[in-house]
C-alpha cells in the first residue's frame, strides 16, 4: 500500500508540473518574401514582406539584400536536365518600419532548377540562419519558387517569392 502511494504521489506531482508550465515557444507566424535580384554588380537588389509576421512587428516591411557567400551550383551535366543551387543572402530592413539599420538577418536557399524548362524557373527552400539586433533569436523556414526576367535599366534579373513561418 506504502509503495502505490508513492506511486500516486508522483505521478500527481509531474501532471502538476507540467499544466503548470507555461508554454514559452511562440506560435510561428506567416510571412511572405518578394525578392529582387540583379545580375550587375551596381544594381539594387530589395526585398518585400508581407503577412502576420510583419503585422506582430516579427519582421519589417521593406529592405535591401546582398549576396554573402558567392552562388554554389551543380556542375552541369549534359544527361542530367536539373541543376541544384544555394544562396546565402543577408538582408537589411529599411528604417521605415522602425527597425534600425543594423538589424539584418541570413537566409540559406537550395534552389532546384530544372533547365529541360528552358532555364528560367526553379523551386526554392530556405532557412533564416543568423540574425542581428531585432532579429538575433528569429528563426523560420519555409518554400518558394523564382524566375529570371529582363529589366531596361538593369539587365538580367531574377524574381523570387518565399513563403514560410518565422517564429
Amino acid at each position: 500500500m506504502g509503495r502505490r502511494l508513492l506511486v500516486l504521489v508522483a505521478v500527481a506531482m509531474l501532471f502538476a508540473v507540467v499544466v503548470a508550465t507555461p508554454a514559452s515557444a511562440a506560435k510561428p507566424l506567416y510571412v511572405e518574401f518578394e525578392l529582387t535580384t540583379y545580375f550587375a554588380p551596381t544594381s539594387p537588389d530589395t526585398f518585400e514582406a508581407s503577412g502576420p509576421a510583419v503585422d506582430a512587428g516579427l519582421m519589417c516591411h521593406i529592405g535591401t539584400k546582398e549576396e554573402v557567400v558567392p552562388e554554389k551550383w551543380s556542375p552541369p551535366d549534359r544527361e542530367k536536365v536539373t541543376r541544384n543551387g544555394q544562396v546565402i543572402s543577408r538582408y537589411t530592413c529599411s528604417t521605415v518600419d522602425g527597425f534600425d539599420i543594423d538589424d539584418t538577418f541570413v537566409i540559406k536557399a537550395q534552389m532546384h532548377l530544372d533547365v529541360s524548362a528552358g532555364g528560367s524557373t526553379w523551386v526554392v527552400n530556405w532557412v533564416m540562419k543568423d540574425g542581428t539586433g531585432a532579429f538575433e533569436s528569429l528563426h523560420g523556414n519555409g518554400s518558394g519558387s523564382g524566375y529570371l526576367f529582363v529589366d531596361p535599366e538593369y539587365g538580367v534579373g531574377a524574381a523570387d517569392s518565399y513563403m514560410g513561418r518565422l517564429h
